[in-house]
């Protein structure tokens, strides 16, 4: 993979550490160690990072499983812990699980199915993290956060009012402390965003008018903090560009820090992986990875991680097909709440997995009809979940084609096709399954539904992750 840098600008940096411990770090060299996860067999989570002291790969271990939501973060003092949170489905609540330092697993119950959860915010500035949901309720967003979840006995609660419907929510640290703020970008003036930021300790709102257009409109990427030495927060956003992904930075006062455009559409984890000032993006697509330093205009290639990267900033619902901020698309970097409006089918809406090669037709070597049918081919330690049946959705949630679990295993996690088992009524190509989508909608981007994770968009008459459609 190549990375395309092109620097826009460079800020002084003072030379204080305004955050806590470093994210991730498995080993204890002050670096974080690239983390993923690998989904088995029966749908479990195994937890691996590579070490940065070493280069070995470790197993940090088994939490979870395909349908849960990860909540990795600093969750006790002194490090970093894997996390999951769960929907309780007899109770309607959500379950947050996390390992301690023994490997002893540890259940809290907090929030409601439906709710988008945050994990990785420490909104006290204490050095643990606190635990987050929101939810809308008459069309404000309501958000409840439980300080020191799983690091207090009695964890304290308090619920507040932020925001509204079509918002995007996220945290980040807007000056030298470290307590991070509570934060919605939403349309501002003149074709910008705005974002609002609160204080949960003091109450205090502070509004930033300068933010570019495309973070408010359109598939609206989440904004997700990139830790700096100075304190405040450099805000990234990850979003698609022709057959890329571009990755811009900004500081608090909009101006553009960095634009690196890197090949497909993959995944983006925040943490501290070079011994410089700042955190950095690592960047995972199809077989390669990228380490990119927005302040000092560095993009360097790493050995492919595999699995399915994670950090410790966390946002997307959990449970039920209610959406917390009316999210229709984008992440903290690339994931979101789904379901409001036409989407309803989808509990979480996600960019295309870089682990995730969809095909407008078939290879060469097929005799039956998936010869001429559309694809999806999943390489091996890409994460589920594997649903039988996939549907097709247009971006007003028609189902347009289907797709059929052909097999799992022999080389891949699962390979999916048009034309065959429930999907024989829908034997198209990309070009019939875009035509459909853009008669309905005047676009050809489509949506597939893996069993309420709905990956997308993707334009339906281009290849992804294949050079011989």
């Amino acid at each position: 993979m190549r990375a395309l840098r092109v620097l826009v600008g460079v800020l002084c940096c003072v030379c204080s550490t305004a955050y806590a411990a470093v994210p991730n770090d498995w080993d204890g060299d002050g670096v974080s160690d690239l983390t993923r996860i690998e989904e088995q067999s029966d749908k479990s989570l195994t937890w691996k990072a590579v070490l940065s002291t070493s280069g070995a790969t470790t197993t940090v271990g088994a939490l979870g499983t395909s349908s849960d939501q990860v909540a990795m973060a600093q969750w006790l003092p002194g490090g970093t812990q894997i996390g999951v949170v769960s929907v309780n489905s007899s109770a309607n609540t959500l379950t947050w699980s996390i390992l301690d330092s023994s490997a002893a697993k540890i259940d809290k119950t907090f929030g409601k199915s439906g709710d988008l959860i945050i994990a990785g915010a420490d909104l006290n500035g204490n050095a643990t993290a606190d635990a987050v949901v929101v939810r809308l309720v008459n069309g404000a967003a309501q958000w409840e956060v439980a300080y020191d979840l799983f690091a207090s006995a009695e964890s304290k609660t308090e619920t507040v009012t932020f925001g509204k419907s079509g918002d995007r929510v996220f945290f980040a640290r807007v000056e030298g402390t470290a307590t991070d703020w509570i934060g919605v970008v939403g349309k501002g003036s003149r074709g910008r965003s705005l974002a609002r930021m609160r204080n949960m300790v003091t109450g205090e709102i502070r509004q930033f008018k300068r933010f570019p257009k495309f973070a408010s409109k359109g598939a609206r990427p989440r904004a997700f903090a990139i830790r700096q030495s100075s304190g405040a927060d450099l805000l990234g956003f990850q979003y698609a560009k022709g057959s890329g992904t571009q990755i811009a930075t900004y500081t608090w006062s909009g101006a553009r820090v960095s634009d690196d455009l890197v090949s497909g559409v993959g995944t983006s984890v925040v943490g501290d992986f070079n011994a410089g000032d700042g955190q950095e993006i690592a960047y995972q697509h199809e077989a390669e990875s990228v380490i990119i330093n927005p302040m000092q205009g560095e993009a360097r290639e790493v050995s492919y991680l595999g699995g399915t990267a994670v950090d410790e900033i966390n946002v997307g619902v959990v449970g039920s097909t209610t959406s917390s901020d009316s999210s229709s698309g984008g992440s903290s970097r690339g994931s979101s709440g789904g379901g409001s409006g036409p989407l309803s089918q989808c509990s979480q809406i996600a960019s295309w997995p870089g682990g995730y090669i969809y095909k407008t037709i078939g290879s060469n070597h097929f005799t039956d009809v998936r010869r001429n049918t559309v694809g999806v081919i999943i390489k091996p330690g890409a994460r589920g979940p594997f649903p039988s049946c996939v549907q097709v959705l247009d971006s007003k949630g028609n189902v347009v084609a289907k797709l059929s679990l052909y097999q799992k295993g022999a080389g891949w996690a699962a390979r999916y096709y048009a034309g065959i088992g429930c999907a024989s009524g829908t034997p198209f190509n990309g070009a019939s399954v875009a035509a459909k989508a853009q008669a309905n909608t005047g676009s050809s981007s489509v949506y597939m539904n893996f069993g309420g994770i709905c990956y997308g968009p993707i334009n339906a008459s281009q290849c992804l992750g294949s050079r011989h459609c």
